[in-house]
């Protein structure tokens, strides 16, 4: 349901001006001139009632029955009675007494009156003879004695009186609705712009839910696919292999070599396929660590055994320093290794041939992080943690600075172009960054273009 706009509302008198200043105001007015002043809305609920010398005199016809009728009806007749657009309307009292009645309007809405009174008429301050006819207990030197109390105005000073009134209640009316009508269209803005935004963030939940969807579908999908394709690619290297080894008939030199391409081609296919199933078991949540006590340089030593080849074929100058004395990890051994594998891997596949790649594995005192970043954290931010740390250093093609950040991303090639040169699925290093704070550790590069790049890797030795 839309809200009905304030140009189209219609409102009512107590909503439009502040209560409490018109109030002081109608008190001003009434202490200036000496004659009590009501105000009703359109409704028929007083805002105002300021009372100045007609109290007692008043109160003292309230006492008697008759004249305590008399007054009621007056009352009533005040409240309602029919008034004339822009005029002042005269509304006598069986006392004697008069009233005036000013209707309050804004653009021709009727908002409410003022009750002007009660005065008595210029010459005429002596209560009327009714009042004993009415009331015979009434005491009659008392009503004149309390008469006097009451202020006397004539017609022509009564109607400039209310001319002034007028004015005053205009300017106040003028001033109120515009404040209104400022206030209230900002509010209407900024409820339309909630409502616009509220609807936009329903829209993007609800896209964001079918991206998620999506994406689920995605990784079951790469996992089914992924595993169903592991088990004939395993069979079909296994069988290059017997093939290779002559286990069903010797080979010829260039049949050797077709079936050796088969088998590497089948092994990097079977990469890919190990690194799809790492990454939908990632984004899926289910990696689990299987925590052991492990040694770096026993793992160190698996993983390179597992990229040698590579690191031949393209005749690559590789060393590594383990530092001695170096404490066994509690972390998960597959993992570990796995972090390491990708990473020579990485390093091995942007390294020209004849370059260089250096493994060190060391020791680290330290903050969690690249030294120039930690000399940006305040002071209280640059904790020394106890860390295993792995760098992997090559004089390979580098990095940009721009892509220091997205390497770590899912499916990102720092050549995505059709012919780039380097191939591969761009998985590599996302599952290193995974892996790494699996084990509440942290890993960042640091490289120029042509310059190669240092991967740096820290595991904490301690666990929570």
């Amino acid at each position: 349901m839309v809200d009905e706009s304030i140009l189209q509302k219609h409102l009512q008198l107590g909503e439009l001006v502040d209560l409490e200043s018109f109030r002081e105001v109608m008190q001003s007015f009434a202490s200036l001139y000496g004659v009590g002043i009501k105000v009703f809305d359109a409704a028929g609920t007083k805002l105002v009632d300021v009372r100045a010398g007609n109290g007692p005199f008043c109160a003292y016809l309230f006492e008697q029955g008759p004249t305590k009728v008399a007054c009621t009806k007056l009352v009533g007749q005040l409240k309602t009675a029919p008034l004339e657009e822009g005029g002042v309307q005269i509304i006598p009292c069986f006392s004697g007494l008069r009233y005036a009645l000013l209707p309050i309007l804004y653009e021709g809405d009727y908002l409410g009156r003022v009750i002007f009174g009660p005065f008595w008429p210029k010459g005429a301050r002596a209560p009327s003879p009714r009042l004993r006819e009415m009331a015979p207990a009434l005491d009659a030197a008392r009503l004149a004695q309390l008469a006097e109390s009451v202020r006397e105005s004539s017609d022509e000073s009564m109607g400039r009186l209310m001319t002034q009134l007028k004015l005053f209640v205009d300017v106040i009316l003028f001033t109120s609705y515009r404040a209104a009508l400022t206030s209230q269209m900002h509010i209407e803005s900024v409820t339309a712009n909630y409502h616009e935004l509220m609807e936009k963030n329903q829209q993007l939940k609800e896209g964001n839910e079918k991206l998620q969807e999506l994406d689920r579908v995605k990784s079951n999908f790469l996992a089914m696919v992924s595993h169903e394709l592991r088990t004939p690619l395993t069979s079909i290297i296994g069988y290059a292999e017997m093939l290779h080894e002559g286990m069903a008939g010797e080979l010829n030199p260039e049949q050797r070599d077709y079936v050796g391409t088969i088998m590497d081609k089948g092994e990097n296919l079977l990469q890919m396929i190990s690194s799809l199933l790492d990454i939908s078991r990632i984004e899926a949540g289910q990696v689990r660590l299987a925590l052991t006590e492990v040694s770096l340089g026993e793992v160190a030593a698996s993983a390179i055994s597992s990229v040698l080849p590579q690191i031949s074929k393209k005749r690559v100058d590789f060393s590594q320093q383990l530092a001695e004395g170096l404490p066994a990890l509690t972390a998960d051994h597959e993992k570990i290794k796995q972090i390491l594998i990708n990473l020579l891997g990485n390093a091995v596949k942007f390294t020209p041939e004849e370059g260089t790649i250096r493994l060190e594995i060391d020791r680290y005192f330290g903050p969690r992080g690249p030294a120039h970043l930690a000399k940006a954290l305040p002071v209280f931010e640059r904790g020394e943690e106890d860390f295993i740390r792995v760098q992997v250093i090559d004089s390979g093609i580098g990095i940009a600075e721009d892509q220091l950040e997205q390497v770590f991303d899912s499916f990102y090639q720092i050549d995505s172009s059709s012919t780039r040169e380097y191939g591969g699925t761009g998985l590599g290093l996302a599952i290193v960054r995974n892996f790494v704070e699996a084990h509440r550790g942290v890993v960042w590069v640091e490289s120029r273009p042509s310059e190669g790049a240092r991967f740096t890797v820290l595991l904490p030795t301690a666990r929570e």
